[in-house]
């Protein structure tokens, strides 16, 4: 595949930059408008971006740090139709207190429009990268050289 270069850029690493700044409805257009022609170039975008799905692999430490701060009602929304292997690393490092305060808030919410469960994944990620640049959370996505 040709790169294109502006600056010291490639084009990927340039849309992967615009992404970073997106919300994620934007993100889930452009990364599902792109898969069935340049499936290739998703697998690249996804390994400079990070999304909600990502939290499946965040460290127990930053993960608990960040379930401290978010707000219930943002995590169970953000979770329905959330990745199992999210669900299983979130519930995995909470106490069995929170995690049945979590099956409530999700019980007495009910089903949430797709707008409300991508703003509760937004503001989730927002905390998560401000986690990160303080580097007191850390993914480490499988397949993936790099830790976040």
């Amino acid at each position: 595949m040709a790169k294109t270069q502006l600056g010291n850029h490639t084009g990927l690493e340039i849309l992967a930059n615009i992404m970073r700044h997106c919300d994620a409805k934007t993100n889930r257009h452009i990364l599902g408008g792109l898969q069935k022609d340049l499936p290739q170039v998703v697998s690249e975008l996804r390994r400079h971006i990070m999304l909600f799905d990502d939290l499946a692999y965040a460290d127990p430490r930053g993960l608990q740090q960040l379930l401290k701060i978010i707000r219930i009602r943002d995590l169970a929304i953000s979770l329905q139709g959330a990745p199992s292997a999210v669900l299983k690393n979130i519930a995995a490092n909470m106490s069995q207190r929170a995690l049945n305060d979590l099956k409530e808030e999700i019980t007495r919410l009910g089903r949430a429009r797709e707008s409300e469960v991508d703003a509760a994944r937004d503001r989730i990620m927002a905390v998560v990268a401000e986690l990160m640049n303080s580097k007191e959370l850390y993914i480490k996505r499988p397949n993936d050289d790099l830790v976040y």
